[in-house]
């Protein structure tokens, strides 16, 4: 059955492109990633059970379904429910349906019943009675139009702009589960750690709880994973004690598919805002344990981050490309390298603002600078380097918005070998590696900034005066700074 499902739409992908020069086949899942989502099922001998393709496209993830049912037996009778409200797939999904229910019938003696619903799965009306014991979605991965019904509904769980669609069509899938439902879905691996999803993750979590995750690897490639994973959910607020964990190269292959080590479930779903920890093999597991050993935080050295202050966009008045009376050095992302901040850069403009308002400008003090968005190419998810405020004969400076600070409270002041202790550390791999362990967001935010696990205050110190000593910040040599000073002591300790 879904082999058929597929043959036929590869046809369509085919004759569309030749005829409108489209490419859609990303838009259907993928045979290997279908009856892998198909086989997470764990099918039970009932008379009759309900079926759900919430997004149904050609009918790839509705065959898959109704062949792994029909496989596994001891069911009669299968209510088969389909949304598509796109006309040019409708003729290939009925078509695809018919002959998934004629081969049901011949080969299983299973009857399917299909209802095909030409309209649009989030925006239709849900009955009361309107459940299903499986669901399986591979939504589409964009966001909802801006001013759309769609970016109104459950506002509840998603702020009022940037609602992510595949988030919503899990949402409101969740709903539909029969008591003890299963549901597999396709989601952005960022959907697990995003502070922006931190409620839609909460609520998802109250209605079902999570039995397995599979990660997609990548081979030779700064980020290992895949940009989507695939969740296996069981409606139920009780959850078993441990989630299983698969990795597959390429879109979930059989034979390059590996299970991992189950983890405990208080684990994995972190009760505090519902993120999702990620593994995917024993090493992460060992920086892990390492780096939440660590007994320290930022918090622990009174230490604030904040966001830098001007946001260029808006205040265009108010910028220079000299120091002209009043104006203050504007300290932008591209001032940092290789662990120092280079100003003034020359031929760069707008390096000085006029701050005509107090929240413009901040005491010149000692300060960690992080890029918020670090080039694709960076080496490390954190692009830091430490400002020295004698650099500078200035009383104030201003930080671009594009940048994180890391400053002291009040008066107070980091001293340098306290500063280049904290740059070395947050360069290191160690820490790269644990950021992207816990957080899968393309952009770590000021939250996860805050708990990243640090050494004493006299580790740091030792890690800063080694740097300092010969003044070299790149990040590969304060990871071996690094490693000399706290990895090599943990192992002697140990």
């Amino acid at each position: 059955m879904l082999n058929l499902a597929v043959r036929n739409t590869k046809k369509l992908i085919r004759q569309k492109s030749a005829e409108e020069k489209i490419r859609i086949g990303r838009f259907f899942t993928k045979r290997d990633t279908a009856r892998l989502m198909a086989d997470s099922l764990v099918c039970v001998q009932k008379s009759a059970v309900y079926v759900l393709d919430a997004g149904a496209g050609t009918g790839i993830l509705a065959a898959a379904a109704v062949e792994t049912v029909c496989r596994a037996g001891g069911v009669g009778e299968i209510f088969l429910t389909c949304y598509e409200n796109n006309p040019a797939y409708l003729p290939m999904l009925e078509n695809n349906l018919e002959r998934v229910r004629k081969k049901a019938r011949h080969d299983y003696h299973v009857k399917v019943r299909v209802t095909v619903r030409e309209e649009n799965f989030l925006l239709a009306d849900h009955p009361e009675d309107e459940r299903y014991d499986y669901i399986l979605i591979n939504p589409p991965h964009e966001l909802a139009a801006e001013g759309s019904e769609e970016e109104k509904l459950r506002p509840e769980i998603f702020p009022a702009a940037n609602v992510s669609l595949d988030c919503l069509f899990v949402a409101v899938a969740a709903e539909l589960l029969a008591p003890d439902g299963q549901m597999s879905v396709v989601l952005p691996v960022s959907a697990a750690t995003s502070v922006s999803l931190s409620r839609f993750r909460s609520r998802l979590f109250e209605e079902t709880h999570l039995e397995s995750v599979w990660l997609f690897r990548r081979e030779k490639t700064a980020e290992p994973l895949h940009k989507n994973m695939v969740l296996k959910l069981r409606e139920g607020k009780t959850p078993g004690e441990k989630v299983a964990f698969y990795v597959a190269s390429d879109d979930g292959t059989p034979e390059n598919t590996r299970a991992l080590e189950s983890r405990p479930y208080g684990e994995v779903v972190n009760p505090a805002d519902a993120s999702l920890l990620l593994l995917t093999d024993d090493d992460e597991n060992l920086i892990l344990e390492y780096m939440k050993s660590l007994p320290c935080t930022f918090e622990t050295f009174h230490l604030k981050i904040h966001t830098g202050l001007t946001l260029e966009s808006r205040y265009p008045e108010l910028l220079r490309d000299k120091p002209v009376e009043g104006a203050v050095p504007l300290i932008h992302p591209r001032c940092l390298h290789d662990g120092t901040v280079t100003f003034p850069l020359p031929g760069v403009k707008n390096q000085y603002i006029v701050p005509a308002i107090p929240s413009l400008k901040q005491p010149n003090k000692n300060l960690l600078l992080i890029k918020r968005a670090p080039a694709k190419s960076a080496k490390r998810k954190l692009v830091c380097a430490a400002y020295l405020a004698g650099t500078m004969m200035y009383k104030h400076i201003s930080t671009h918005n594009k940048l994180n600070y890391i400053d002291a409270p009040g008066n107070e002041q980091m001293d340098p070998p306290f500063l280049f202790g904290l740059l070395g550390f947050l360069s290191s791999e160690a820490v790269d590696r644990y950021i992207r362990i816990v957080s899968k967001s393309a952009q770590v935010n000021a939250t996860e900034l805050a708990s990243i696990p640090l050494p004493t205050a006299e580790q740091l110190r030792a890690i800063g005066a080694k740097l300092m000593a010969v003044r070299v910040y790149k990040p590969d040599y304060c990871d071996r700074v690094v490693k000399s000073e706290l990895f090599h002591h943990a192992a002697n300790r140990g």
